[in-house]
């Protein structure tokens, strides 16, 4: 009876340190990274296409016509489709998605 407590209680540590691996089946866990592929619309607007739904963030740098302003934004969004555009007068100069 001793011995079978200790393996109950051992197995849940064991598990909880990594020194045992669940088969696929177990647990089905969505991959840390964010496969994105960015896209542009006219010179104004960026478009991600991401391939898990995971958190992640669309980042767009805008200029002014003159390339006198630079705008940078930056906005968090949980999905596979994000869209941000520059503000009208401005042109999108780079993008980028991270996690």
């Amino acid at each position: 009876m001793l011995k079978r407590t200790l393996t109950a209680l051992a197995v849940p540590a064991i598990l909880a340190t990594g020194l045992i691996t669940l088969g696929a089946g177990a647990a089905a866990a969505q991959p840390d990274n964010v496969e994105c592929r960015l896209f542009t619309i006219g010179e104004r607007t960026s478009v991600a296409h991401c391939r898990y739904r995971n958190d992640y963030v669309h980042w767009i740098r805008c200029q002014d016509s003159d390339g006198d302003i630079t705008v940078e934004t930056t906005r968090r969004f949980t999905g596979t489709r994000s869209v941000v555009s520059c503000s009208s007068g401005y042109d999108l100069v780079n993008h980028a998605i991270g996690a």
